[in-house]
């Protein structure tokens, strides 16, 4: 399956394209893993993308679906892809190095699970994060 392009999804969703969205947005959607606004600013600043720019855009990228935030405790926030390449599925975050990992999709069963749990209510959002010690902090 061909993997989503950033100029589409843009254009999919009516939002301006700009040389530094398109960037960052086609950082995301390379990336196996979440990336906090640090780490993609790391990726994008060659291209003279500041840091503002790149907080700007997944802002904006999250209220147009393009990007799923993951919230860690720490208060850093991490942005990961939100297209049909990329189910919801829940993440483990090591609370030794901080480093976050995609664990499995949410299967039928569970989705059924969490489903039901929201009857009556207004959901929003479903997130799953466990934590401890990866397997490098661990050994």
């Amino acid at each position: 399956m061909e993997k989503c392009k950033a100029d589409n999804l843009l254009k999919t969703t009516n939002t301006v394209r700009t040389e530094a969205r398109e960037t960052i947005l086609h950082a995301v959607l390379d990336s196996e893993r979440p990336l906090s606004a640090n780490e993609l600013h790391l990726m994008v600043k060659d291209r003279g993308i500041d840091l503002a720019t790149v907080y700007r855009a997944m802002k904006l990228f999250t209220e147009k679906g393009l990007v799923r935030p993951v919230h860690a405790d720490s208060g850093l926030t991490f942005y990961e892809k939100s297209c049909e390449h990329n189910p919801p599925h829940a993440h483990f975050i090591c609370e030794s190095c901080g480093g976050i990992e995609c664990l499995k999709p949410y299967g039928f069963d569970e989705s059924a699970f969490f489903i039901k749990l929201g009857q009556q209510k207004e959901v929003s959002s479903v997130e799953l994060i466990l934590k401890g010690r990866c397997s490098s902090c661990a050994s």
